[in-house]
């Protein structure tokens, strides 16, 4: 993904890549860290988080970008309500992307203790926010930040072309578990039956399952306790004995194979479709 910053403009190509990233990303735990992953090459930052805050300090929860230094995740916990972007939106309700600068002035911000005991350490001098759907006592925001130097115009816009999309993409992760839940059981199950059918080793059905039903290589090592590298040669295998090419192709074929429809989140507009729809990402 091409890199941007105060020197190079962002793109419709660096938007579009974003958006391919995480758009194939249908369970959440996976978007949510895949989404980190993506802004993070499109808006370069020594820390990418995702931050449900709620009004109980002990409910607040963090995912970071690189992981927090060890024990800091606790004081953020209890300051992060000083956080200047998130005293902007609980005034404003406006989620859209915002710096430290568009929002507080420098000598203000390092006046404040969450800056004094956490960003200090941390080395974050500038930081830029905006929020994704949260039911009402909650707020969820994806914060950017870095040392070197503020985010630039150009940056805060692209945040604000991406954040539309980014928001759907979660929304369909969260629909697409809903439905998920009760039905992936015996969706695995009847995938694994279905492809050994038609000439697959019990091993390649299963990860050929898993794959069809949106999990990535790194979740599908974990969930059959094999390593990332034979996930690969089992889908390697398992694409040249159906034909295909891509993992696209191979999940469609999957669906096909088992009979089955994709659960297609609400309101995406293509019910009843193949899966690989919504089944594009790579890794």
């Amino acid at each position: 993904m091409p890199r941007i910053g105060p020197d190079a403009p962002p793109d419709n190509e660096t938007l579009l890549e974003l958006v391919g990233d995480v758009c194939g990303l249908l369970h959440v735990d996976e978007l949510r860290r895949g989404l980190l992953a993506a802004l993070k090459r499109a808006l370069p930052s020594d820390y990418v988080s995702l931050n449900e805050v709620t009004p109980d300090p002990d409910d607040i929860v963090t995912l970071s970008l690189p992981d927090a230094p060890e024990g800091q995740l606790g004081r953020w916990n209890e300051l992060a309500h000083e956080n200047p972007l998130l005293q902007f939106y609980l005034r404003t309700q406006d989620g859209r992307a915002y710096r430290f600068s568009d929002v507080i002035e420098q000598d203000e911000l390092h006046a404040l203790t969450l800056y004094r005991e956490l960003y200090a350490h941390m080395g974050v001098e500038h930081q830029m926010a905006f929020t994704l759907p949260a039911p009402p006592d909650r707020v969820l925001a994806i914060a950017l930040s870095r040392s070197a130097c503020d985010y630039s115009d150009e940056e805060r816009d692209f945040a604000n072309r991406a954040r539309p999309f980014l928001i759907q993409a979660y929304l369909n992760a969260i629909a697409f578990n809903d439905v998920r839940g009760p039905r992936e059981g015996a969706s695995s199950a009847r995938f694994t039956s279905s492809l050994e059918a038609v000439g697959l080793t019990r091993r390649e059905s299963e990860v050929l399952g898993l794959l069809a039903l949106g999990r990535s290589n790194h979740h599908i090592a974990d969930a059959l306790g094999i390593s990332y590298r034979t996930v690969g040669k089992h889908l390697e295998h398992a694409f040249r004995k159906l034909g295909v090419s891509d993992r696209s192709s191979a999940a469609g074929r999957a669906w096909e194979i088992a009979g089955q429809r994709v659960p297609v989140p609400a309101g995406s507009g293509a019910v009843g479709e193949p899966a690989q729809r919504f089944l594009r990402h790579d890794a």
